[in-house]
């Protein structure tokens, strides 16, 4: 798959690619998504190009739309809405401001022949350049990507720091970071106690809010920080939804390589039913829409999940999942997960197709005999 490999893709994906980019760059600005890809519809229908090209297109737009649609929702969690004030009407018809996010489009960095956003290097060009003289939304993505030369440097000073606890307090992410940075010499050791299962509450919440959202670098700068049992606890407590979502690439990868290492039969047992209701979501061939989005998640989960994980779901209750996409001729199904079996497995599951096969061949005889027989 061109997306995920490290070899060269097809040149016809590397030019869709920069095509699809450069049209939605073109016409983004700062508007809405949506109203961007109506506008970049209504223009294809309009334009003089083959069927197939168009179709092209609408592809890698729609994978574009997809990956700024999810870095939208992971970065409007940074934003504490203002409580409305009763005596300042105004408010009432100010923008959320989570709308700001439109203004860092033109900031965001594509990974290299890949329909994925680079998020850490988005976050610090957006830093750097677009929140130039914008110093809380500077300290809200340093918070937030763990950039620790900025929030131990000298651009946050304790006057600036308590002017921004006053407007973000409330919020488990900064209220994390402000007890880190509150100057006081055991803050740290306070912070990352070892004791008990569980860690603090307010550094569980700050831990929890980065591995839902996808802040891989907060997750890695905690996991760092904190004990095995620590780990496991979040970790194990969060991991369902992280497969729900199947949105953040690097912190599911991430946490599936540790916490196998840690019990890989317990979290194959809690990712199969995530899993299963995938596969069988993706059945639902009456509503395109809903089976196509069930099949970019088995993809997504695939593809990011460890070789071990892979193996353990994809071999579960005799190979279930793989055995029902060939009995219900789900064709891209089947051969996706033909993908991430190997020889062995491949030959067991052909066992097993098999004698389903035989079983339902024996039970239609079985029925026909009996109807003959009426």
């Amino acid at each position: 798959m061109a997306s995920c490999s490290h070899e060269v893709p097809p040149l016809k994906f590397i030019a869709t690619r920069f095509i699809a980019l450069t049209v939605f760059q073109t016409n983004v600005h700062w508007r809405k998504l949506n109203e961007v890809i109506q506008i970049i519809r209504k223009w294809l229908q309009e334009v003089t190009l083959p069927a197939l090209v168009k179709k092209q297109l609408l592809y890698g737009l729609s994978n574009i739309y997809r990956e700024i649609e999810r870095w939208n929702e992971k970065h409007a969690e940074l934003f504490v809405e203002e409580k409305k004030n009763e005596n300042n009407q105004r408010h009432l018809f100010r923008a959320h401001r989570k709308d700001h996010l439109r203004l860092f489009y033109g900031s965001i960095i594509w990974k290299q022949n890949k329909y994925e956003i680079d998020d850490r290097k988005t976050a610090l060009r957006i830093i750097s350049i677009d929140c130039a003289d914008w110093p809380q939304m500077q300290f809200q993505l340093a918070c937030a990507y763990a950039i620790h030369h900025l929030l131990h440097g000298q651009n946050f000073d304790k006057i600036r720091l308590r002017a921004f606890e006053k407007k973000l307090s409330g919020h488990c992410l900064y209220d994390f970071w402000f007890a880190l940075l509150s100057g006081t010499t055991r803050a740290w050791e306070k912070m990352f106690e070892t004791d008990g299962l569980a860690p603090k509450q307010t550094l569980s919440l700050a831990f929890q809010f980065s591995i839902v959202h996808g802040y891989f670098e907060l997750v890695s700068f905690i996991w760092n920080q904190i004990t095995d049992p620590q780990r496991e606890f979040i970790g194990f407590l969060q991991w369902r939804r992280v497969c729900f979502k199947a949105r953040h690439r690097e912190v599911l990868h991430f946490l599936c390589e540790q916490l196998c290492a840690i019990n890989a039969s317990g979290l194959a047992r809690i990712t199969w039913n995530t899993f299963y209701q995938t596969l069988q979501n993706s059945l639902q061939v009456n509503d395109m829409r809903f089976r196509e989005d069930a099949v970019l998640k088995l993809a997504f989960l695939l593809e990011n999940c460890c070789p071990r994980l892979c193996n353990a779901i994809l071999s579960m209750e005799n190979f279930k999942a793989v055995t029902e996409a060939f009995i219900y001729d789900q064709h891209d199904v089947f051969t996706l997960f033909l993908e991430y079996l190997g020889p062995e497995q491949i030959k067991m599951t052909r066992e097993q197709i098999d004698r389903i096969q035989g079983i339902k061949k024996s039970g239609i005889l079985q029925m026909q005999r009996i109807l003959s027989h009426q």
